[in-house]
């Protein structure tokens, strides 16, 4: 029986399952960009690498196709220019390769979600107090939701 994903919520905890499903993963953060809970004195012991989502601009149509729009951040910490260049982005790269493959190649028969593609993947390098490096996705779900006023919340 795949899992139905009809909610924000179930989606986000879905995705929350599969970032930290990864052995390489430390830790999974939603909310907007200047959440992100960065490495510094008031958070010394941040777990790195980090997913990070973002919600953007979403849509429904009339037979309750409901596309959900993110930004997922595979992020981690260079300690220099040169894990910067060379380690960080292939770690995270790497990471957002995998992930990627299991939210686009699992079955409907799985699970209830389905990645339009190409995705389109960037990275980035951010001057906090910290180094942190990695890749940017800007990724769209599809879910199947209930387009009906018998569950709806509304009085008779």
């Amino acid at each position: 029986m795949p899992t139905r994903i009809s909610t924000y919520k179930v989606l986000v905890e879905e995705l929350e399952t599969i970032a930290l499903s990864h052995l390489a993963v430390k830790q999974f953060q939603v909310g907007q960009l200047s959440d992100l809970d960065v490495q510094n004195n008031e958070h010394p012991f941040q777990r790195f690498p980090v997913v990070f989502l973002i919600p953007e601009q979403s849509s429904m149509d009339r037979y309750g196709k409901v596309t959900f729009g993110f930004r997922l951040l595979v992020a981690d910490i260079a300690e220099n220019t040169e894990d910067l260049q060379k380690n960080v982005h292939n770690n995270t790269f790497m990471i957002i390769q995998d992930l990627m493959s299991k939210i686009i190649m699992t079955t409907w028969g799985q699970l209830e979600i389905e990645a339009e593609t190409p995705v389109i993947i960037e990275p980035f390098v951010e001057k906090f107090n910290n180094n942190l490096a990695g890749w940017s996705v800007q990724l769209d779900l599809v879910v199947k939701s209930s387009f009906d006023l018998c569950s709806a919340a509304f009085r008779q």
